[in-house]
C-alpha cells in the first residue's frame, strides 16, 4: 500500500471525528460516558442501567462505577457485595458531579471514542511507514510525528470536555484542535512525492489570492460560529432545552454578524468560481467549494428560520469543515503548481 494512499484514508478518519463530535453535540450525548479513556469504567460500556447499580451478592472489578443515590462511585478493588451497601469498597468520583445514564447518550459518545482511538492507531501507523522518506524527504516524518504528537494532545482535549462537564469553551478548542489537524494532513499528504504525470493545470495569481482570502474569511467564520454555538449551547441550558424558538434571538448581535458575515464567503467563492470558469481554468476543486458553500449558508438559513433544528446543526458544522478542507486542498496544490 502506498503511503500517500494510507494518508488519505488516515485524513479520511479523522474527519469522521469531526463528523462523529458533531453528532454528540447535536444529540447531548458528550457525557455519555462520564469518565475517560474508559465508559463507567468499562472498556465495552453498558447497556443498562442495571450493569451501573449496585446490586448484592454481586462481583464488582476495580475501576468499575455505579450510580448510586444520584452519585458516581467507582470500586475501590474487585470484591464480591454482601447483603448491605458498604462504603468502605467504594470512593466517590470527584472530577465532576455529573451522575446520569442513559445508554443511547452511552453508545454515542462510545463510537466518538472509538472513532478517534483507531484514527490516532491509523496516524501512528502513518508515522511508521513514513520513514520510507527517511533519506528522501524528512520532512513527511516530520510532520507525520507533529499530527501523531496532537492528536494525543487531542485525545487530552477530550478528556478534559468530559471533566468540565461539556463547558462551551473546552469544546470549541477542541474543534479548532481537529480542524489543525486535518490542516496538516492535507499538507502532509501534498508533500508526498507525485508518481503520475504532471499536472496540465496552470498556476494564476488572482485564483491563489482569491483562495487566500477564502482560507481567511472561512476561519473566521468558523471561529464566529464556535462563538455563536458556545452562546446557543449556554442559552439551551438556561431554558432546560426548551424554547427553542427564543435560541436565536437570545443570542443577540454575535449571531447577526455571523449570519452577516456569511454574504463576504459567497461574494469571494462567486469570485473564484467565475475566474475559473472564464478562462476555462478546470480546477474541480473550486466548483465543489461553491456547492459546499452552498450547503453551508442553506443549513445556515434552516437554523436561523427552523429553530435551530437539530438535525441542520452538524450538517452545518461538517459542511464548514469540509469547506475548510478543500481550500487547504487547492491552496498546496496552487502552491505546486507555482514553484513547477
Amino acid at each position: 500500500m502506498s503511503f500517500k494512499f494510507f494518508a488519505k484514508f488516515t485524513l479520511v478518519s479523522i474527519f469522521l471525528i469531526i463528523v462523529a463530535g458533531s453528532v454528540v453535540r447535536m444529540t447531548g450525548s458528550g457525557m455519555g460516558c462520564p469518565d475517560w479513556p474508559k465508559c463507567f469504567g468499562f472498556v465495552i460500556p453498558p447497556t443498562s442501567v442495571a450493569q451501573i447499580e449496585w446490586k448484592e451478592n454481586h462481583s464488582f472489578f476495580e475501576g468499575q462505577m455505579i450510580i448510586h443515590e444520584e452519585e458516581l462511585w467507582t470500586a475501590k478493588t474487585d470484591f464480591i457485595s454482601g447483603s448491605y451497601y458498604n462504603t468502605s469498597n467504594w470512593a466517590p468520583y470527584t472530577k465532576h458531579d455529573y451522575a446520569i445514564f442513559n445508554p443511547t447518550h452511552t453508545w454515542f459518545e462510545y463510537i466518538n471514542r472509538l472513532i478517534g482511538a483507531l484514527s490516532g492507531l491509523f496516524t501512528f501507523v502513518m508515522l511508521l511507514m513514513s520513514f520510507r522518506f527517511w533519506n528522501s524527504k524528512r520532512k513527511i516524518v516530520t510532520l507525520s510525528a507533529v499530527v501523531v504528537f496532537l492528536m494525543g494532545f487531542q485525545a487530552w482535549l477530550g478528556a478534559t470536555v468530559v471533566y468540565s462537564v461539556l463547558q462551551p469553551a473546552q469544546i470549541t478548542i477542541h474543534m479548532l484542535v481537529a480542524l489543525l489537524i486535518v490542516a496538516l494532513m492535507v499538507y502532509l499528504i501534498a508533500e508526498v512525492p507525485e508518481s503520475s504525470p504532471k499536472s496540465s493545470l496552470a498556476f494564476d495569481k488572482t485564483l491563489n489570492n482569491l483562495l487566500v482570502v477564502a482560507i481567511v474569511l472561512s476561519l473566521l467564520q468558523i471561529t464566529l460560529g464556535t462563538q455563536v454555538r458556545q452562546l446557543i449551547d449556554e442559552i439551551s441550558r438556561s431554558l432546560n432545552h426548551t424554547q427553542r424558538e427564543l435560541w436565536i434571538d437570545l443570542a443577540g448581535s454575535t449571531f447577526k454578524f455571523h449570519r452577516s458575515f456569511a454574504l463576504s464567503l459567497v461574494v469571494v467563492h462567486a469570485l473564484l468560481f467565475y475566474r475559473n470558469y472564464k478562462l476555462q481554468m478546470r480546477f474541480q476543486g473550486i466548483n465543489l467549494l461553491v456547492l459546499v458553500v452552498v450547503l453551508e449558508v442553506l443549513s445556515g438559513i434552516i437554523l436561523t428560520y427552523f429553530d435551530m433544528m437539530a438535525l441542520m446543526q452538524p450538517i452545518h458544522l461538517v459542511a464548514a469543515s469540509l469547506l475548510f478542507v478543500i481550500q487547504i486542498a487547492l491552496y498546496f496544490q496552487f502552491k505546486k503548481l507555482k514553484t513547477r
